[in-house]
């Protein structure tokens, strides 16, 4: 019974993360995101509050924060 459990919350978490890094481009066109390579990190948080007023506030922030121009980590981010 443990194996079953501990087999379905690694097969529910992978499936979650793959999704959320599938869907940042669709989150971005969905709420029609300004391009983050040409904005700051400030800017688009700013942007985030005002626009998105739904459960995907923080999964579009993310999305848009990790490709914004001056973040430091931009380099390492998984995709780029």
């Amino acid at each position: 019974m443990k194996k079953k459990i501990i087999a379905m919350t690694i097969i529910f978490g992978l499936f979650s993360t793959s999704s959320l890094a599938g869907s940042c481009s669709s989150l971005m066109a969905k709420y029609n995101a300004p391009d983050p390579s040409i904005k700051t990190m400030r800017q688009l948080k700013r942007w985030v509050k005002r626009k998105v007023k739904d459960e995907n506030k923080a999964a579009v922030e993310k999305c848009l924060v990790s490709r914004a121009a001056d973040n430091p980590n931009k380099a390492t981010v998984a995709g780029q």
